[in-house]
């Protein structure tokens, strides 16, 4: 017998929906997307086109803005959480802005050889 004011966990067990990670999902695939993309646009640097490497490094930082955007609102609103968090973690270190930062930090003589 259920006293009143008392909860039913077999209901609220089965109202609990668990929510679609495709967010989450999209936003992990577009970082390394992107990840990706920054990488070939660094060996096209290296090889000499630098205003074609430069339009690329553009296109990625646009990238990355989407897929930390998107994995924000998946970790935020448990729509794939973790796919989420890893996605905002990684789109964050493919931008390109944030990886020539870090090179002048971490190591600004790698710097005079370029």
């Amino acid at each position: 017998m259920l006293q009143r004011g008392s909860v039913d966990t077999r209901t609220l067990a089965q109202s609990r929906r668990r929510r679609n990670p495709v967010i989450g999902k999209i936003a992990l695939g577009l970082a390394v997307v992107s990840a990706a993309v920054d990488a070939s646009a660094f060996a096209v640097f290296m090889g000499g086109d630098t205003t074609f490497a430069f339009g690329i490094c553009f296109v990625v930082v646009f990238l990355t803005l989407i897929a930390a955007v998107l994995g924000f609102i998946a970790a935020v609103g448990s729509f794939g959480r973790w796919y989420g968090a890893v996605g905002v973690v990684l789109a964050f270190f493919a931008n390109p802005v944030i990886l020539i930062v870090l090179l002048v930090v971490v190591a600004p003589e790698a710097l005079t050889g370029m």
